[in-house]
């Protein structure tokens, strides 16, 4: 009997490796309630644990651990060494909906704090009561060629433009209108940011030489309108960022005389 309990146990643990090892971490971007955020791109580990969006360029995954690196050179041996730092963090549990890590080291602890951190599948994010009545964005411009952009759209799809500055050939005003498919994609980027949370959002670092956005939603069904000021779009509103930011050179523009 005790034989048998032993074994499966032993079962127990390499299936849940196993299972782990399918779900591919780097196809899925996370995100817990507190709008920080977990993902893995080009090698590299981004994440948000207690408020500012860093990264460390280099990651591993062994068996139940998730191991971040710092590697670097240094003066000190006129930079002929590489040094490394490794931050690890327990792997508690992992499906394709629910991560759960938590600091197991204190380096790892000094990044993240002691919490066990749950984070969902950002796909799974989802508010189908988001109805959209008008949103209009503001994008600055940067040291670069960031254009400088005003736009309206309404419920219906209706769509104005302001192009300043790096917004060639839309400079002065415009307006179209979004196609079905185009609205759709708006209204799935607007269910899918958690803007009943970014009422009390607020920005915790500043990015240098980063254009500023500002995004202004009214609800049909909601009479407090939301306002949102940034230059590091939490991972939850990066889509509709970069839907604002191409929209005006996908829509059918008349000039405004």
């Amino acid at each position: 009997m005790v034989k048998h309990g032993f074994l499966l146990f032993a079962f127990i643990i390499v299936f849940g490796e196993l299972h782990a090892q399918k779900v591919q971490l780097d196809s899925i971007r996370w995100i817990n309630k507190d709008l920080g955020h977990l993902y893995f791109e080009n090698g590299r580990v981004n994440f948000n644990f207690i408020g500012n969006d860093k990264f460390k360029s280099h990651y591993s995954i062994v068996k139940d651990t998730l191991i971040m690196t710092d590697i670097y050179t240094s003066s000190v041996d006129n930079f002929k060494v590489k040094h490394k730092i490794n931050f690890k963090f327990l792997i508690r549990d992992l499906t394709k909906n629910r991560l759960y890590i938590k600091a197991v080291d204190s380096n790892a602890i000094k990044l993240a704090g002691p919490d066990t951190y749950e984070f969902t599948n950002l796909k799974n994010s989802y508010d189908k009561d988001i109805k959209l009545s008008a949103v209009r964005f503001l994008s600055s411009t940067c040291h670069r060629d960031c254009p400088q952009l005003e736009i309206l759209i309404g419920a219906d799809g209706d769509y104005h433009l302001r192009g300043g500055e790096y917004a060639d050939p839309f400079k002065g005003e415009f307006t179209g209108k979004l196609s079905k498919p185009q609205l759709d994609t708006l209204n799935y980027w607007l269910k899918h940011s958690e803007l009943k949370k970014m009422y009390n959002w607020r920005q915790q670092d500043q990015v240098i030489d980063m254009p500023n956005y500002y995004f202004e939603f009214d609800f049909e069904n909601n009479k407090k309108k939301l306002s949102v000021t940034t230059n590091q779009p939490p991972l939850n509103m990066t889509g509709l960022v970069e839907f604002m930011l191409s929209s005006y050179k996908k829509v059918k523009l008349t000039p405004v005389k």
